[in-house]
């Protein structure tokens, strides 16, 4: 993608709906389409725009949410949710873009690979909010960990995503495919087609 007007669109637009889409779900504690639309947004544009769609999202919600905003944690959260960014990235790797399809058995490795990413962002940010709570042993730190699974918000962040990672990520994937008529993709890089022209839905 060579103009850098095109890709803060697309950031832009990445952002806007992951924010919506976060207040909207607010009062499912921990189910988000964030980790998806970053993994999709990574999968089909590269690394670059999907960890800048994945930082810019993280930080605004971070701000504006609901729950409050406690800036020591933020990095934890930024970082973590680079993750998905990278898996989004590598599975392009593996998974030719032309080759992914709104049903097929193949998407559950993309559930797994979101469910995975999200056990272990939730570790990580169990153990920062264990570490800026004061917790300084490893007795404590478990309990932070054990806390978030008992009450439900892990289990319900990581099923979630493998939910949404199987059925939501190839749906964008391919509607994005469909609906990016300008641009050539392989292996999940964007490279502009000269003398074609986008379909105007991304």
């Amino acid at each position: 993608m060579q103009s850098s007007s095109k890709k803060i669109a697309v950031i832009a637009i990445f952002t806007s709906l992951i924010i919506a889409t976060d207040y909207a779900l607010a009062p499912a504690l921990n189910v988000k389409l964030m980790d998806t639309l970053v993994f999709s947004s990574s999968f089909v544009f590269g690394f670059r725009i999907g960890a800048s769609i994945a930082v810019l999202s993280e930080l605004i919600w971070s701000i504006v949410t609901p729950f409050g905003f406690f800036l020591p944690i933020v990095p934890f959260l930024v970082g973590g949710e680079l993750l998905f960014a990278a898996a989004g990235y590598f599975a392009s790797r593996i998974w030719a873009f032309d080759d992914v399809s709104p049903v097929a058995v193949e998407n559950l490795f993309f559930g797994a690979i979101l469910a995975i990413c999200a056990f272990i962002w939730d570790f990580e940010t169990n153990i920062a909010t264990g570490l800026i709570a004061g917790a300084r042993n490893l007795v404590t730190l478990l309990g932070f960990e054990i806390v978030g699974y008992v009450g439900g918000f892990n289990i319900a962040h990581e099923v979630s995503d493998f939910v949404l990672g199987s059925t939501l990520a190839p749906l964008v994937i391919v509607y994005l495919r469909r609906n990016s008529g300008r641009f050539k993709v392989q292996k999940g890089v964007a490279t502009e087609v000269p003398g074609q022209h986008i379909g105007g839905t991304i």
